[in-house]
């Protein structure tokens, strides 16, 4: 029987922008615009550079992102300063024939005005309708980096277990060539699985996803004989944990009276676009480093939960 998280995914046609706006609002799409947390950098760069920082090069085979989103991090590779990963090939694999419609238009800036798309269409980028626990590449063939962020969490789990994401990890050491890499990025930590429904008004896009234990995953690669390294996000991308910034708390409830963008806007300029409703609806706009940054409800935050696993296929690079 289809795991239910990936039955959502494949036929679920919520347009990406509500889909991230409302109902799975992700780290990256909270920072996918210039940043003072991250050197006013987009979230993309900031990545990018990061794992380039970390001696992980794209090769001559470039980036295949799995579950791209709306597509924010290719455009940020193509578009802005990626560092080394500025311009490079970039192939998106997704399992929602929708959100593969969304990257589209986004790196071909279908409909975009000219002026608006530094670069113009991504001439390198291309798609693939797939399943990230079956790659459809030759064993040993990528001479790239294999990039998951924020994705892993849709996969499947069973008996308490990321069977899902401890798949995509074999799929990995399996497809790498020697030399080539992977960056998955999640939240969760060393503990087991708990789940975490998804939903938004009257059901829109319900499902549900499960917090990572990075354990099993550790164990997985190792056991595919891949390098291994571990960080927590917010040193990969070399964030100032100390900016104050608007949490998806408190984008929900601006929302609800005023239009804007969901985005984790600095402190400052919320208060300056929004003085009344931000003393009126007494909004947090926490450090960026705080348990209640980006969701005052949950457990912890992106500090706290959010990690990086950086694994390298053993070999002449």
């Amino acid at each position: 029987m289809e795991d239910a998280t990936r039955a959502h995914h494949r036929t679920d046609a919520l347009p990406a922008r509500r889909r991230f706006d409302e109902v799975e609002c992700t780290v990256s799409h909270l920072l996918r615009f210039p940043h003072p947390a991250l050197r006013g950098l987009r979230y993309g760069e900031a990545l990018l550079q990061g794992i380039a920082a970390r001696g992980l090069a794209p090769g001559p085979d470039g980036v295949l992102e799995i579950g791209g989103g709306a597509g924010h991090i290719a455009e940020a590779a193509w578009r802005g300063d990626a560092g080394p990963y500025t311009a490079s090939r970039w192939i998106s694999l997704d399992l929602s024939p929708a959100l593969l419609r969304a990257q589209r238009r986004r790196a071909l800036a279908v409909g975009a005005d000219p002026a608006s798309v530094p670069r113009g269409p991504h001439s390198r980028w291309s798609a693939v309708c797939a399943d990230a626990v079956a790659l459809p590449l030759r064993s040993r063939s990528f001479r790239g980096l294999i990039l998951a962020n924020e994705v892993i969490a849709d996969l499947a789990v069973r008996g308490g277990v990321n069977v899902g994401a401890a798949q995509l990890v074999r799929e990995t050491a399996r497809v790498l060539a020697p030399g080539g890499a992977a960056v998955f990025t999640e939240f969760g930590g060393d503990f087991p699985p708990a789940p975490v429904q998804m939903t938004s008004g009257l059901g829109a896009g319900e499902h549900t996803e499960w917090s990572v234990d990075f354990r099993d995953l550790r164990a997985v690669a190792a056991g595919c004989g891949l390098e291994i390294d571990e960080i927590f996000l917010h040193e990969l991308l070399g964030a100032d944990l100390s900016v104050r910034c608007a949490s998806y708390t408190d984008l929900w409830r601006l929302r609800r009276f005023a239009r804007c963008e969901v985005f984790s806007a600095p402190a400052e300029e919320v208060r300056r676009r929004y003085p009344w409703l931000s003393r009126l609806l007494a909004l947090e706009l926490p450090a960026l480093g705080s348990p209640r940054w980006p969701d005052a409800g949950a457990s912890g935050g992106f500090a706290q939960l959010f990690r990086a696993l950086l694994v390298r296929q053993r070999g002449p690079k």
